[in-house]
């Protein structure tokens, strides 16, 4: 609702666009949404969710990394600096598991 109140606000068109456009849209919302929380529940599972819940913060890398091909977006130093950070993270959290499994 506030994404629909700021597109009325900024007189953003929410129509209007190209059928490659809305084909991309839809791309995205299947591939990452869809696809991303079914793996989500299978992952449930098999890990605990205190394993889950962080690595969950991977897919705004995985939408990034998919903007990349299918709507041309290129990345900046700080965007690679908040991959890389968030990457670490998740590292630490299944190294951490992987410790107290052993």
């Amino acid at each position: 609702m506030f994404l629909l109140l700021v597109c009325l606000v900024t007189r953003t068109p929410l129509s209007g666009y190209s059928p490659t456009t809305y084909l991309l849209f839809l791309a995205l919302a299947v591939l990452v949404q869809v696809a991303g929380w079914m793996s989500v529940s299978y992952v449930l599972g098999h890990l605990p969710a205190a394993v889950v819940s962080p690595t969950l913060l991977g897919q705004p890398i995985v939408t990034a990394l998919l903007a990349v091909p299918l709507l041309g977006e290129t990345f900046s130093a700080r965007h690679l600096a908040g991959g890389a950070a968030v990457l670490a993270g998740i590292l630490l959290v299944h190294r951490s598991h992987a410790k107290d499994a052993a």
